[in-house]
């Protein structure tokens, strides 16, 4: 696993290795992101899990307009949907 990882402007930057996940700091979290290639969409699709405990967080995909986001939440899952990389990084407490 690679070192903790952030975007020159304290944002999260988004890999595209496949399947080699990027630990990325996010507000006070560390999450682990990885890149899984292309969906049935031909849309750009990421992972994301909680680095020091080993459950899903989400699954993120990059659109025409934004970025889709179905957050795991205890009360279910939220999709967001257009959004920008920095609403998603609010959305993750960030």
């Amino acid at each position: 696993m690679s070192e903790v990882q952030q975007s020159s402007k304290g944002g999260v930057a988004l890999s595209r290795d496949a399947l080699s996940p990027d630990v990325q700091l996010i507000g006070s979290r560390e999450i682990e992101v990885t890149f899984l290639g292309t969906n049935a969409y031909g849309q750009p699709t990421w992972i994301m899990w909680n680095a020091s405990e080993p459950y899903l967080i989400g699954m993120l995909s990059q659109g025409k307009m934004g970025y889709h986001f179905e957050q795991r939440t205890s009360s279910g899952v939220l999709l967001h949907e257009n959004i920008s990389l920095s609403r998603v990084q609010r959305a993750l407490g960030g």
